[in-house]
């Protein structure tokens, strides 16, 4: 639970418009789950596995595609904020300095992926006017 809330507090001080789906305290004490804006789960997934770091996002229909949480639509999560969700699930194993790095390798791969994204570009341009 300490590696949970160390991993709940610091990443949204670290990357701005990312958020904690789901309650801070009422949840499983080794699970957290953000939804990333203007960005999609399956690009920060293959990066983070590049970098050794095993998590999960949306679930997958039979067709391959990839699709946003049901659970997080259900709990009134707009469908494309859901498309950038990312559940990490700690394990007895797991240490502060893998939250730390965690919290070192992901921030520069978000700002990588939007730098890419449609999305982002237009919510930058509008909010320069």
């Amino acid at each position: 639970k300490t590696l949970r809330d160390r991993l709940i507090d610091r990443l949204p001080q670290k990357v701005d418009r990312v958020y904690l789906t789901g309650h801070r305290e009422r949840r499983l004490p080794h699970q957290a789950s953000f939804c990333v804006e203007f960005i999609e789960g399956e690009g920060m997934l293959l990066n983070l596995d590049m970098k050794g770091i095993s998590v999960s996002s949306g679930s997958a229909c039979t067709s391959r595609a990839l699709k946003a949480s049901h659970v997080l639509l259900a709990m009134g999560i707009d469908h494309a904020l859901a498309q950038g969700s990312l559940v990490f699930s700690l394990v007895e194993g797991n240490t502060a300095g893998d939250i730390d790095y965690l919290l070192e390798v992901l921030p520069p791969i978000i700002d990588r992926l939007r730098k890419m994204s449609p999305l982002y570009t237009k919510f930058l341009e509008e909010s320069q006017k």
